[in-house]
């Protein structure tokens, strides 16, 4: 058999899929239908019973799979760690794994926990822990820990997940394909001690010799602010030290847009470039191939531990360090029993990893490039300079995995096939140079630092040619993930068209099936939107989004979340995720309230991702950084309308969006910002629903004073206004909208205090039935105009407004 390897991987994967499909647990029971699968495969093999042992062998390798997954479910979810509180300062100590992620606000510590401090006892709890350290506005020096230091600290939990809303959480899944049990932050660096005063183990040898490589990143490309580096300094970092942290949004977004970003984090095609470079090196001087394959291995193994064996770094390593191994004992080495044994060793060691993206991607990759290269390679023509391989070299890797891409990251980047040609031997030429650069640096830094300005030159073009498509939006564009069957469907088409037809006609059929699941896969054919009216107040920390779904698939966003003083973007990482998980591909009208961070910072990243067909603004200061940002990401084909008092929209056939406020006279009278928020009213029949974004008191009298607005403000569910603060949602206010719910949209223990407790009091006192974000996630509600609905995103129990008085469950 030439692949007696996939058989068995094959089972054992599928074990991890049913145990974690059907949520298995750990049992005696399991265990012995693995041993007694074991031993009749041994027992068949032993009477010559080829076909019965090759079975029994694929069940207890699937008995082998299930066994493993549910007993690490078991050991990730039962840590003592996940029961601790997440509101108060608890007192941790451990080691640290790895060195810190540098970023540009923040660095996180990967540590490994030995003792927690809670309630006064101090407990013995073994945990791999992600911890948060803002960088310090008072100190100029960076967190100058390495891997192998032991360190005592004060720092919160973090609840998860961070956000609650209506579709899976990317952080939870990712902790656990990492084994991390929790995550913790902690409000300064004064609160870390180091423990350990010499630090003389292997891994700090390696942690050490990594950090003086980066100062001299540090040193020959500055950034203009504190802890930062320049853009050919971050994308020097992330190409040879695996750290991409630092890159600037509008670099990360550009690698990301043109799907180029694989070729910033280190992977299988880094690994490739080393050990072949090495391969050449080793070639000049040594005769013997299997003493050079034996070098190579040493030389894979301290390239592993330079970037710390971060995941797309350990699979690659593991899978060229098998492949020498092989050609070491063998003389030919099948690549299929090579990524194949490599899965089988990843998988054992953490199976977690099977729903990783990343692990997924690598291995599809792979894949692509064994099964389809030469396929694609015989339909090129032949050009020079090597183009036509690495042509079929790029629409293989595509092909293997774009539905992975798409499902996972919602982006259709063709532009990707067309760039990579290029970049490829760009980034091997970057690479080899960089190092020559970082070794030269650390014997003599003169030479290093001459070396650095020229570095700049290939840096620059390589920004230069991931940017050079960004115009043809056609060929990089977002969608929402697939249905499962249009990913089955695509690659089982794939697969057929490698076959030996069996019968006349069968490659036109399934070229033509195939060609029909490809499409299905970067058009997403597919309708959103229900016969109601759904309106979802999503749970952005301390910011604000709603989400109005009319009936027919039409779809209005009123703002989009943002934070001050933070990377972290909600639009792109909350707003849109929702949407597409709804199946959403535009956006009929774009609302921002105002031009404030926590309203508007997510609405680029929105303009980014969908089609805008009407972009609503009550605030439009040419200079302000954040409306030039929306502006660039809107476009000029975007038809943009200015909120006024009045302004009335038909979504639907009974439904009526009116804008209530600013009017003219207001913007003479009050002042930019809060109090020129947009007020939006929407009512269907009975039903009706008010958002009068971060107004405060003044403007709320002003709108109660109004005769015309009176019965305009009234409402059956209101938004509070300015996120519950005091010095919004009087008491006249709230009689003149009399709703029957009311929802603060608050992030979890903000720092100023919202909802305030004086608000809570008054909406009480008035028997208005009272949701908050930050303690129930997000809030939907659906009505048919006479009835509503509601559920929230921490409970998932649906209810029955009882509109005469308060919410009952369905």
């Amino acid at each position: 058999m030439a692949c007696p390897l996939v058989l068995p991987v094959c089972g054992f994967v599928s074990g991890l899929i049913l145990a974690g499909i059907f949520n298995l647990d750990f049992s005696l029971f399991l265990v012995v239908i693995l041993l007694a699968s074991c031993l009749a495969s041994w027992l068949a093999y032993f009477l010559k019973k080829d076909r019965l042992a090759s079975g029994l062998l694929l069940l207890a390798f699937l008995m082998a799979g299930s066994n493993l997954l549910s007993l690490s479910n078991k050991l990730y979810y039962n840590n003592p760690l996940k029961d601790l509180q997440t509101e108060t300062y608890l007192n941790f100590k451990g080691s640290i794994i790895r060195s810190p992620e540098r970023g540009l606000d923040r660095d996180r510590l990967l540590i490994r926990t030995s003792e927690v401090e809670t309630g006064g006892q101090t407990r013995k709890i073994k945990a791999k822990l992600q911890l948060t350290v803002p960088h310090s506005k008072t100190t100029d020096g960076a967190l100058e820990f390495q891997a192998g230091d032991e360190l005592e600290f004060s720092a919160t939990l973090n609840e998860e997940p961070s956000f609650k809303n209506f579709y899976p959480d990317f952080m939870p899944r990712y902790l656990r394909s990492q084994k991390i049990q929790a995550r913790a932050y902690t409000k300064s660096p004064l609160l870390i001690k180091k423990l350990n005063q010499k630090n003389q183990t292997f891994s700090g040898f390696f942690s050490r010799l990594r950090r003086t490589l980066q100062k001299e990143i540090e040193a020959d490309y500055p950034g203009e602010e504190k802890f930062t580096l320049s853009r050919e300094g971050a994308i020097l970092e992330a190409l040879l030290l695996g750290e991409d942290g630092r890159l600037d949004r509008l670099t990360d977004r550009q690698f990301q847009e043109t799907g180029l970003y694989h070729l910033l984090a280190i992977s299988g095609a880094h690994v490739a470039v080393v050990s072949a470079f090495l391969f050449l090196v080793l070639k000049i001087f040594l005769r013997p191939k299997k003493l050079i394959y034996i070098i190579l291995l040493a030389g894979l193994a301290f390239y592993g531990c330079l970037v710390e064996g971060q995941p797309s770094v350990f699979r690659a390593v593991i899978m060229a360090s098998l492949f020498f191994t092989g050609k070491i004992i063998f003389a030919e080495v099948n690549p299929l029993n090579t990524i194949s044994l490599s899965a089988l060793i990843l998988l054992c060691l953490n199976p977690f990893s099977l729903n990783e993206a990343g692990f997924q991607l690598t291995f599809l990759a792979t894949l692509g490039l064994i099964l389809f290269y030469q396929p694609v390679y015989h339909l090129l023509p032949g050009l020079p300079f090597k183009l036509s391989e690495l042509a079929a070299m790029s629409v293989a890797a595509v092909l293997a995995t774009m539905p992975i891409i798409v499902n996972n990251f919602n982006r259709v980047a063709f532009a990707s096939i067309i760039l990579t040609i290029p970049a490829t031997p760009l980034v091997s030429l970057l690479m080899l140079a960089g190092y020559l650069y970082l070794l030269t640096g650390l014997i003599l830094p003169f030479p290093g630092h001459i070396l650095s300005i020229l570095m700049k030159i290939p840096v620059r073009l390589f920004i230069w040619l991931t940017g050079s498509l960004q115009p043809l939006s056609s060929l990089s564009y977002r969608l929402p993930s697939p249905p499962l069957v249009i990913i089955i469907g695509f690659y089982l088409f794939l697969l057929l068209l490698l076959l030996k037809p069996k019968f006349k006609g069968q490659k036109p059929a399934s070229s033509l099936l195939f060609l029909t699941f490809f499409i299905m896969l970067i058009t997403h054919p597919f309708k959103p939107g229900s016969d109601g009216l759904i309106v979802t107040i999503l749970d952005v920390g301390q910011g604000e989004s709603q989400v109005i779904e009319f009936p027919h698939g039409r779809l209005m966003v009123i703002d989009a979340g943002g934070f001050l003083q933070s990377s972290f973007d909600p639009g792109e990482n909350i707003v849109s995720p929702f949407l597409w998980s709804r199946g959403y591909k535009k956006i009929d009208y774009l609302v921002s309230s105002h031009l404030h961070p926590d309203h508007a910072g997510g609405l680029a990243a929105l303009a980014r991702n969908f089609k805008i067909k009407e972009y609503f603004f009550a605030e439009n200061y040419p200079a302000h950084p954040l409306n030039q940002e929306i502006q660039l990401a809107l476009g000029r084909k975007v038809k943009k309308t200015e909120i006024t008092s009045g302004l009335e929209l038909k979504p639907g056939r009974e439904i009526q969006v009116r804008f209530l406020y600013p009017d003219e006279q207001a913007r003479t009278f009050f002042s930019p910002g809060n109090d020129l928020s947009a007020v939006i009213i929407v009512k269907w029949g009975e039903i009706s629903f008010l958002f009068p974004g971060d107004i405060t008191s003044q403007v709320e009298n002003y709108l109660v004073g109004r005769k015309a607005s009176q019965d305009n403000l009234k409402a059956t569910v209101l938004k509070v206004p300015h996120h519950g603060s005091r010095s919004s949602s009087t008491a006249a206010f709230l009689e003149a909208a009399g709703p029957k719910i009311a929802v603060a949209t608050c992030g979890r223990h903000n720092i100023y205090g919202f909802p305030a407790e004086e608000v809570i009091s008054r909406i009480k006192e008035q028997k208005i039935k009272f949701y908050r974000t930050d303690q129930d996630g997000a809030i939907e509600f659906k009505s048919n105009g006479r009835q509503l609905w509601l559920r929230t995103a921490r409970s998932g129990t649906c209810f029955q407004v009882n509109l005469a008085g308060r919410a009952n469950p369905d």
